[in-house]
């Protein structure tokens, strides 16, 4: 009998879409990206992660890939969905690999008071910080932004500074740059170092995580096999 290959869901960064995964090659596997929807107020990254899930269809096989808050809300998803394997770039596996300057403001959450508008000029101003360099890429950078839902960005934040996992599960796959502005490396414990990789290494270094990806699946698609 023919063992059904994996559906691929891709989990973006906070406020872009898809388009952030396109200079990846995923070979002839099926990808499908998830959508933002708006976090409720105070939502918990559990929560969350579940209403995301009704896009997922459940009943074959699946893959998770997550960058940045999509790799923490596909950690998150192990513990609800049967994913035959989960990547996570440029991201965390729980709240300890959260550096300190993201922790502290569950203490002071004065990113409340501000609208989106503020969230996306901020981020468009650090663009750099967040790996994107040329004029092409912010402005791709900056219209991915405009996409997201209203009243995105803060509770976003919310669910990424309130999250309370402790602990991760074993079986994530973690891709990590050296120069990770975002969320230094010296903060996660990762399985692949991309040397001179940013926050947006998917742009800047997406031939090398591409071969990583094609490498894990290979391994998932023997193991299915067997």
């Amino acid at each position: 009998m023919k063992t059904e290959k994996p559906i691929i869901y891709c989990i973006p960064g906070t406020g872009v879409d898809g388009r952030v995964f396109s200079l990846l090659d995923f070979g002839d596997y099926e990808v499908k990206y998830i959508h933002w929807v708006v976090p409720h107020k105070r939502e918990s990254m559990n929560d969350y992660a579940l209403r995301l899930a009704k896009q997922i269809d459940a009943s074959r096989p699946i893959v998770l890939i997550g960058l940045s808050f999509g790799g923490m809300l596909c950690a998150t998803l192990m513990s609800h969905l049967d994913p035959k394997l989960v990547i996570l770039i440029s991201s965390c596996k729980s709240k300890k690999e959260l550096p300190p300057k993201i922790r502290f403001l569950k203490a002071i959450p004065f990113y409340r008071l501000f609208p989106d508008a503020a969230f996306i000029k901020a981020a468009a101003f650090s663009r750099k910080i967040f790996g994107f360099h040329n004029k092409a890429d912010a402005a791709l950078f900056l219209d991915m932004l405009k996409t997201a839902p209203r009243n995105f960005y803060s509770r976003a934040i919310d669910c990424i500074v309130h999250w309370d996992a402790k602990d991760f599960k074993p079986g994530v796959v973690h891709i990590h740059g050296t120069r990770d502005r975002v969320l230094p490396l010296s903060f996660v414990k990762a399985d692949y170092v991309i040397e001179g990789g940013s926050h947006n290494m998917l742009n800047t270094h997406h031939d090398e995580i591409s071969r990583i990806i094609r490498k894990e699946l290979e391994a998932v698609a023997m193991n299915l096999h067997d």
